[in-house]
């Protein structure tokens, strides 16, 4: 049976709130229908950082505005789709704190009053897997892998570059996955600071001609983060304990500090994926607009495409998976494996409310 779920998702680049519609059987069938983009105020995006760097809700009406951005935009695009029956609703909803070792990943928004006009809704995607011995994240791979089998792809490997950036391998129908590096948020925060008329690195541009400052490359990678082998998260802020550092060298050139940044990320991708033969490297979430950042990674690695080449949109891969895990977590088929997440046994993703 075939079911259609709306997913929405909002990444730790703190832009704003994807929304896809798919049609799916939760197994091996999948067809996009629709996807949205909801921006973020400047007002909420400043309250989301301001709460992220704080470690505390420090104003407790934020679950409330960011939950009238998602009521708002989920009207808006069914609203556009009037004639389909929403059978399934997946919000995964704003993170503001994610701790493996405390068991912790904290998404906010008002479930209240989502209930009052959507009766079948699924959220709180990651707290089954931190329970059981799992990391809480990744947990789009499983949508990653019905990805690969839809393109007839043998080896993949699905890179989301958003706030962090994960790595999904598929070999051989085998399913590995982890977060390798930063993404977008480290550059965003240090360009906001340093340009207030700027937000990020958009296509490359800041970055296009730097030079690689190897000093600064070897700091970041001698962090204990790139020693750990097998599944990895990380928070959205984890490497920010380097920001004094990246603004010391900005000084002297914010060209050559984000080119740096763009090169370390190639380097922690292509350390995961060069054992494997010939694979299809697809690249997926904001970062993968970033022409610097390309150009790097494909000297390490030239077999690379943005997913849009495939007739996929990029910008909405992360809200589709949440739509296929509702829809996975509604008929009760685990979405979550050991070698995505270090999780103990196989279970579902998601609570229904």
């Amino acid at each position: 049976m075939e079911y259609i779920a709306l997913g929405c998702m909002s990444g730790t680049s703190l832009d704003g709130i994807d929304l896809s519609i798919i049609k799916s059987n939760g197994v091996d069938s999948y067809d996009e229908v629709d996807n949205y983009f909801q921006p973020y105020s400047k007002e909420i995006i400043l309250l989301i950082k301001n709460t992220i760097k704080a470690d505390s809700l420090l104003n407790p009406n934020l679950p409330t505005l960011i939950s009238n951005e998602y009521l708002k935009a989920i009207q808006f695009l069914m609203n556009r789709n009037k004639l389909l029956n929403i059978d399934i609703m997946g919000i995964h909803g704003q993170t503001i704190f994610h701790d493996e070792k405390l068991k912790i990943s904290l998404q906010i928004f008002d479930k209240k009053i989502f209930l009052l006009k959507h009766p079948l809704v699924i959220s709180n995607f990651r707290k089954n897997d931190l329970l059981n011995g799992g990391k809480g994240a990744p947990i789009i791979p499983i949508f990653h892998k019905l990805l690969s089998n839809k393109l007839n792809l043998k080896t993949s490997i699905f890179i989301n570059i958003g706030g962090v950036t994960n790595i999904t391998i598929i070999d051989d129908n085998n399913i590995s996955a982890c977060d390798v590096c930063f993404g977008n948020a480290l550059a965003n925060d240090l360009i906001s600071f340093l340009q207030k008329d700027l937000s990020f690195d958009k296509d490359g541009i800041l970055s296009h001609n730097g030079s690689l400052i190897k000093t600064l490359q070897q700091t970041l990678l001698s962090d204990n983060f790139f020693k750990i082998n097998g599944t990895k998260t990380l928070d959205r802020n984890y490497f920010h304990k380097y920001f004094g550092l990246l603004k010391s060298h900005s000084s002297s050139s914010l060209r050559n500090t984000l080119f740096t940044l763009w090169t370390i990320l190639a380097f922690a991708i292509h350390e995961k994926s060069k054992y494997l033969k010939n694979p299809q490297i697809i690249l997926c979430g904001g970062g993968r607009k970033n022409k610097t950042f390309k150009s790097i990674l494909s000297n390490l690695n030239p077999n690379i495409l943005n997913i849009d080449e495939l007739g996929l949109d990029g910008d909405f891969v992360e809200s589709q998976g949440i739509a296929y895990l509702a829809i996975r977590r509604f008929i009760e088929i685990d979405s979550t494996f050991h070698s995505t997440t270090g999780i103990n046994k196989k279970i579902y993703l998601g609570e229904i409310n």
